[in-house]
């Protein structure tokens, strides 16, 4: 009735195993990660040590890992995007700008920016120079806003879209564009903090001498969820994932009537994004909208994602790599050219106060992750004193959906497949242009900073 083939005991099995040895990965790579000070100082996170670790046991390198489970871990990954996303407007309230309305206007037109950017020079490039001269795949752009902006979540997630345009070396890209630009993210944002400091930019640069303790026990326990219905009802996990479900169903549903009646592809984790508002619209006038934990929900994100970055990493091929260095030098070396003269131009000119604050957490989210964005503020702002974090925290509603791993990232492919690099290209410069004055209009832009 649904499309689906059912699922044998043996299948089960066989997602069992290589699930657990995932977990397994992971559980060894987090021992890594706390214990080696290198790895604690760049926050490079335990699913990237993981994904690390089984690609050079995997095929590719040792041969230890055999073929097979690999090629498991890249489906799982491919499929467990649709989990992070589906609970991303599930919040218990629709999205408001907030009161901070000017510093989150900024942080979303930098942000929109960024990600206009990272789509109209890849596309130009590749237009012009790499697809006639070097023979590339024209999908090749699509990789930076994927894999910088995007993360290494959005990468993995988006081989379902690679796949079905038949270009499966994208993913593996992709992911490769996510290491680079998240290793860069906190190099060059640490670089540019320096710089800042020198020019007077900031007052309070902190010291990164301070240890930080990773392993809570006692007092220092964080709070990762919160109780909202009775444990003799049903555990709080079981009804948010339930909530998930039914995000996951009606945006399987929708899928398939577009597909069907309309001949519109809309991808899984896209249309569970979209069932997950319909979900709280559902609930949102009722008793059980109270009910909602979003951090119970950043959980269920939490969990999918460390498996989707450490699959999707371990299933990466090097091969792949070496057939595009000398593009991917072109293109990722060009970014980090581009990125630091958009967090100083523009960061000037969006932000009235604390521009370098507020620059640098939009900065960091799309070179790399949020966890990026706000490692970067938190070494001028410790304790969030500046209005920084909470206009980021009210913009993300207007982005998320949207760019970085939304609709937007998920059309890219096969807008540049049915239209073209060039027209797709100057399609975003138009919008990057377009965005700009939407911004002076809404006296968000000053073309003369007054700093």
């Amino acid at each position: 009735m649904f499309g689906m083939k059912p699922i044998t005991g043996t299948m089960v099995d066989s997602l069992l195993f290589s699930a657990s040895l995932l977990g397994i990965l992971l559980l060894f790579s987090t021992f890594i990660r706390v214990k080696l000070q290198f790895l604690r100082k760049y926050y490079i996170s335990a699913s990237l040590i993981a994904g690390l670790i089984g690609l050079i046991l995997g095929p590719e390198v040792l041969g230890i890992i055999p073929k097979d489970i690999i090629s498991s871990w890249g489906a799982l990954s491919g499929r467990l995007i649709i989990l992070v996303l589906a609970p991303m407007l599930i919040t218990g309230s629709f999205p408001k700008l907030g009161k901070l309305g000017r510093v989150t206007g900024g942080q979303c037109t930098w942000s929109y920016l960024a990600t206009s950017a990272q789509y109209a020079i890849p596309c130009l490039l590749s237009a012009l120079i790499f697809t006639p001269f070097m023979n590339v795949n024209p999908l090749f752009a699509a990789i930076v806003e994927e894999g910088w902006a995007g993360g290494h979540g959005t990468a993995g997630g988006m081989k379902m879209v690679f796949d079905s345009l038949s270009y499966g070396d994208g993913s593996s890209l992709a992911i490769t564009s996510a290491t680079i630009g998240l290793l860069y993210g906190v190099i060059g944002g640490t670089i540019a903090i320096n710089y800042a400091a020198r020019k007077g930019y900031i007052h309070n640069v902190v010291s990164d001498n301070k240890q930080v303790e990773e392993l809570l026990d006692g007092e220092r326990k964080e709070v990762g969820s919160n109780i909202t219905i009775s444990r003799n009802v049903i555990d709080i996990f079981a009804f948010h994932a339930g909530l998930v479900g039914a995000a996951v169903i009606i945006g399987y549903l929708l899928m398939r009537v577009l597909k069907v009646f309309f001949n519109f592809n809309l991808y899984w984790f896209i249309a569970a994004m979209l069932g997950g508002l319909v979900v709280q619209a559902l609930i949102i006038n009722t008793k059980w909208n109270k009910c909602i934990d979003r951090p119970t929900m950043s959980r269920i994100q939490g969990l999918a994602l460390e498996f989707l970055v450490a699959g999707a990493i371990s299933s990466v091929k090097i091969t792949v790599i070496v057939k595009y260095a000398l593009p991917l030098i072109i293109q990722q070396g060009l970014f980090m050219i581009i990125m630091p003269f958009l967090l100083f131009f523009f960061g000037r000119r969006l932000f009235t106060h604390n521009w370098f604050e507020n620059s640098i957490i939009v900065f960091g989210t799309a070179c790399g992750v949020v966890a990026t964005g706000f490692l970067l503020l938190r070494l001028i702002d410790p304790e969030l004193k500046t209005e920084s974090a909470e206009a980021f925290a009210a913009s993300r509603p207007f982005c998320s959906p949207f760019i970085a791993g939304g609709i937007l990232t998920s059309m890219m492919p096969n807008l540049i497949a049915q239209y073209g690099n060039l027209t797709v290209g100057l399609a975003w410069t138009v919008a990057f242009v377009c965005i700009l004055i939407i911004a002076k209009l809404a006296g968000w832009f000053k073309f003369n900073p007054e700093v």
